[in-house]
C-alpha cells in the first residue's frame, strides 16, 4: 500500500510541473522580438516548413524538431559572410533553435538559443486568425 501511495504522489508532482508549451500550429504568425531593436516579422507555418516573408520574397526553411517545446530551422542557403562582422560570421556558423516557454491562446512566447546557456533574443509568435 506504501508503494503505490508513493507512486501516485510521484505521478502527481511530475504532472504538476509539466511544461505549458507546444509546437507552433499550422497558419500565419506575427514573430516580435522582446526587444525594440528588432522588427516584427510574419511567418508562416506549413507541415514541416516555416516560411519568412521579407522584401516580397518568400523563403522556406525545414523545422527539425529537437523536442515536445523547441525547434531549429534549416536552409540550404549559402550565407554571403563578406559583409558580415567577425561576430555575425561567428553566429552565422551556430545552429541557433527556438525553443517554447509559455503558450497563452494564440501567443506562444519564445527563447532562441545558440545553445543551453547562451540566448539570441526572445518574443513572442503571435498566431493571425484567418
Amino acid at each position: 500500500m506504501e508503494k503505490y501511495l508513493i507512486v501516485i504522489i510521484m505521478s502527481l508532482s511530475f504532472t504538476s510541473f509539466g511544461q505549458n508549451c507546444s509546437m507552433l500550429k499550422n497558419g500565419k504568425y506575427e514573430m516580435r522580438y522582446d526587444t525594440k531593436d528588432r522588427n516584427s516579422s510574419l511567418i508562416e507555418i506549413n507541415g514541416n516548413h516555416y516560411y519568412t516573408f521579407q522584401d516580397n520574397v518568400k523563403k522556406d526553411y525545414e523545422i527539425k524538431t529537437l523536442s515536445n517545446c523547441s525547434f531549429q530551422l534549416e536552409n540550404n542557403d549559402k550565407v554571403d559572410e563578406s559583409k558580415l562582422t567577425e561576430v555575425q560570421r561567428m553566429l552565422a556558423k551556430q545552429k541557433p533553435y527556438f525553443e517554447i516557454i509559455k503558450v497563452e491562446g494564440n501567443v506562444y512566447h519564445f527563447v532562441c538559443r545558440i545553445d543551453l546557456h547562451v540566448q539570441c533574443g526572445s518574443g513572442k509568435f503571435i498566431r493571425k486568425e484567418e
